[in-house]
């Protein structure tokens, strides 16, 4: 069987009027983009509001995404989040660190890019459970981020207000899991 993010987005091109391009965040970008080996079942998008205002206008986005959640609902898959730059704990350079993915031969309108590491790092210092503190140490791991790297990138990190406790309250784990400075 697919693996479900692929399952996601596939069901997603079908549904599409017009060329997309997404940007995947969360498990879905690191199951695709990283390959970690793990499960997933939905897939959050950040998306630009210009870039989403377009694809709205000409790729009928929203009936969509309405379509493709109806369609995996029965099994238990969903196209979850659509969050705008402003809402996520981001570097400054984001944009310029996604990183495209291979796009699968099925796929008519949609051209996929993942965050890149450290700004999928940071992300998720917005909750850092124990799944996050996982994903977070495989990206340390896989991408062999340095822990000053990593530093530098929580340093520079733009909070938006409503998760800046909860980044403040995360930090810690982080300067844990890298060990002394």
């Amino acid at each position: 069987m697919a693996n479900p993010a692929q399952v996601i987005l596939s069901t997603l091109d079908r549904h599409l009027k017009g060329p997309t391009s997404l940007r995947l965040m969360g498990g879905a970008a690191l199951i695709l983009g990283y390959q970690l080996d793990r499960a997933t079942e939905d897939a959050d998008l950040l998306i630009e509001q210009a870039e989403l205002e377009a694809l709205v206008e000409n790729a009928e986005f929203g009936e969509a995404l309405e379509a493709t959640n109806r369609e995996l609902e029965p099994q238990g898959l969903y196209l979850s989040h659509v969050w705008g730059p402003e809402q996520q704990i981001l570097t400054p350079e984001w944009k310029q660190s996604c990183r495209p993915i291979a796009k699968d031969a099925a796929w008519k309108w949609i051209d996929v890019s993942v965050l890149g590491p450290l700004d999928l790092l940071v992300g998720k210092l917005a909750r850092a459970d124990e799944e996050d503190l996982e994903d977070i140490r495989f990206l340390i791991a896989h991408e062999s981020l340095a822990p000053t790297e990593v530093r530098k990138a929580l340093d520079r990190a733009v909070v938006p207000e409503i998760l800046a406790d909860a980044f403040a309250a995360s930090r810690p784990k982080i300067d844990r899991l890298l060990g002394a400075k």
